[in-house]
């Protein structure tokens, strides 16, 4: 409010000027006792505007289609987070459907929080600079989607930990200590790093092979298979997932009596000699619930580094195993999940 000093006419009456007199300092007596109710609100921390309760942080759910393993991961997350989710919106595989959600998600629910289940869903928020935190679950090699530029988001990786990967190699016996691995170095570069002090610490080498297409990797492969290696490795390397490179792995498998450590039960099936793979969805939800409940009560994203699964499905194809005269040990029967004879 603008406050005009009032000036005193001396062309007026006596009285007239004193009643205009006496109107000015009430007004600077007013002035001064509201000045003096506003420092004081002030200081005692008050608002002039109405308090409202304060209101809950929400979550906005992006999923990238509507398939078991996203639902399962969506209700660990249900179960395990402490605050409301706001609105739940499916993708159906479809990038330009997402896209339209997210605008939905910004101009209208406004949440505080974002959880993109799958990676199409996370593909979505990556390609844009997110405003709001972002927690991803059920996504293999986060680092490849997301890049180095973005900070604001973190998540439940699929990736099982490469140390446990390498603890089962050595489990399957000593006569193993080359490991050989193809793989494209701007897919899995970043796992393969960590890989190489993780086999260290096992007694392992890690003999590798950079490629660029899925007809480098066989070219790569026939090689490592000449340099004396004891293993196979198929990382998760969407390069080296193409059904002839996998088929390919498989028949060196047998001709060069080489396991082939693989990461789903089907390759198990289809003949690796060992699989890992993560064990459950619902509690990679779980990983990313506990994420977005530090996040939504004041940590902040880049603190975050992403999880990899706290549970593994392990496969063993024992009858491959004896194929290649590899007798697997009873301790690593004990704990496989399932056991192929």
């Amino acid at each position: 409010m603008m406050w005009t000093p009032v000036r005193i006419r001396h062309d007026l009456p006596v009285g007239a000027r004193t009643a205009r007199s006496r109107t000015w300092h009430a007004r600077g007596h007013v002035r001064r006792v509201f000045s003096s109710i506003l420092i004081g609100c002030l200081l005692l921390g008050f608002s002039w505007e109405k308090a409202d309760p304060a209101t809950p942080a929400s979550v906005a759910v992006l999923m990238s289609a509507n398939v078991q393993a996203y639902r399962d991961a969506l209700k660990g997350f249900r179960d395990d987070l402490r605050h409301p989710i706001a609105a739940e919106y499916d993708m159906g595989g479809n990038l330009d459907a997402g896209r339209k959600a997210l605008t939905e998600i910004r101009q209208k629910v406004k949440p505080d929080l974002i959880l993109a289940v799958g990676v199409w869903a996370l593909q979505v928020l990556a390609e844009q600079s997110p405003d709001v935190p972002v927690v991803y679950a059920m996504v293999l090699n986060p680092p490849t989607v997301i890049g180095d530029r973005r900070r604001n988001i973190t998540g439940a990786s699929m990736n099982v930990p490469v140390k446990s990967t390498m603890e089962w190699v050595r489990k399957l016996g000593p006569q193993i200590r080359r490991v050989g691995v193809v793989f494209n170095p701007a897919k899995t570069g970043y796992l393969i790093h960590q890989a190489e002090p993780a086999a260290r610490e096992q007694g392992l080498q890690l003999v590798v092979k950079q490629i660029r297409s899925p007809r480098e990797a066989i070219s790569a492969l026939d090689s490592l298979a000449e340099s004396g290696i004891d293993a196979l490795w198929i990382p998760p390397d969407e390069t080296i997932l193409a059904p002839e490179v996998v088929e390919h792995m498989l028949l060196l498998s047998y001709s060069k009596r080489l396991p082939v450590i693989g990461l789903s039960e089907r390759q198990a099936q289809l003949g690796a000699t060992l699989s890992l793979q993560y064990g459950s969805s619902e509690d990679i939800g779980k990983q990313a619930a506990e994420l977005a409940n530090s996040i939504l009560e004041g940590r902040q994203a880049s603190e975050l580094p992403y999880t990899t699964v706290r549970q593994l499905n392990v496969t063993v194809n024992l009858k491959v195993a004896q194929k290649l005269g590899l007798d697997v040990p009873e301790s690593i029967l004990a704990m496989a999940t399932s056991v192929i004879q």
